[in-house]
C-alpha cells in the first residue's frame, strides 16, 4: 500500500489552453517517462535521497464559467512505501507553484 496525497485547485481558463503548462510544470520538476490520455498526463518523479521515486498524476476537467479544475495526485512509486517524509505533500506544492508559474508565462506571450 504506497502512500498517496492529491489536491485541486480552480484556475482561469480552458482545459485545452492549459495542457502545454500542465506538462511543462512536471518537466520543470525533471519528471520523465510521460503518459496522456486526454487532459490526464502521468509522469515519474526522480530518485533522491528522500525517495525512491513517485507516480505524479494530474488532470483537468471544465469546471464551468470559464474556468478549469486542476487534480493532481503523487504517490510513492514503491508499494511498499509506508512513509513518504512529506515527499508527495512537497511534489503537489512544487507542482502547484510550477503549473502556476507556466500559465503566467504563457499569459505574457499571448
Amino acid at each position: 500500500m504506497a502512500v498517496s496525497r492529491q489536491t485541486s485547485f480552480e484556475v482561469e481558463g480552458k482545459p485545452d489552453d492549459l495542457l502545454m503548462p500542465m506538462v511543462q510544470a512536471l518537466s520543470d520538476m525533471r519528471c520523465y517517462r510521460f503518459s496522456r490520455d486526454g487532459t490526464t498526463v502521468t509522469a515519474r518523479t526522480t530518485i533522491n535521497w528522500r525517495s525512491i521515486g513517485e507516480v505524479m498524476t494530474a488532470r483537468l476537467s471544465d469546471a464551468g464559467a470559464g474556468k478549469t479544475l486542476v487534480e493532481v495526485s503523487s504517490h510513492s512509486a514503491l508499494g511498499t512505501v509506508i512513509f513518504d517524509w512529506g515527499k508527495n505533500n512537497d511534489n503537489l506544492k512544487r507542482f502547484e507553484t510550477a503549473f502556476r508559474s507556466r500559465m503566467a508565462r504563457q499569459a505574457n506571450t499571448e
